[in-house]
């Protein structure tokens, strides 16, 4: 089957239910039920807010400081209006293949709104946590992520939109790494 078919829900893929991966086996909804229920933000023990998540054998060049959207401007946003190619900027990673394999994405309208759940913001339900669903060997995963993303100078360094308070693109380069 081309996959195609199976990403535009013409085939058997784009109906199935998403496989969880976070290592506790809990789902997105229960992990922000329960953080909401406690008053806390999300922080995910499987990919912390540490240097070693970002460099595997080498030191970091620069210091580097995580902080939440809310810690970078004053009304962050998911998504404003409607994603597009012209929402990513390249950061310092130098990883511009998925910089195009995300714009390309946001030409199938479909297919994004599966890849990048829009169920989630920074509104009255914000609890520090996003997912993402990612088509890999014949499944979806269903990727959890904290939102502390790396800055330096309280700007960005990865990938992230042209728009200083719109983070999905950020959130999903992240949910890739893990």
């Amino acid at each position: 089957m081309p996959l195609q078919s199976t990403l535009s829900g013409r085939g058997s893929g784009s109906s199935k239910a998403a496989v969880d991966t976070q290592s506790d086996g809990r789902t997105f909804g229960e992990l922000r039920h329960d953080c909401l229920q406690r008053g806390v933000l999300f922080e995910d023990p499987d990919f912390p807010a540490a240097d070693s998540s970002l460099y595997y054998s080498q030191s970091v060049p620069v210091n580097i400081e995580w902080k939440r959207p809310k810690e970078i401007c004053e009304n962050p946003k998911f998504i404003v209006g409607n994603a597009s190619r012209t929402d990513i900027c390249q950061g310092q990673l130098g990883d511009c293949w998925l910089l195009a394999a995300i714009a390309s994405l946001t030409l199938k309208q479909e297919t994004l709104a599966r890849v990048v759940p829009h169920d989630q913001d920074f509104d009255s339900r914000y609890a520090g946590i996003f997912h993402f669903q990612f088509w890999n060997h014949n499944k979806w995963l269903d990727v959890v992520v904290d939102d502390r993303l790396p800055t330096v100078r309280d700007k960005l360094i990865l990938v992230h939109s042209a728009s200083n308070n719109e983070f999905w693109s950020a959130l999903l380069e992240k949910a890739y790494a893990k």
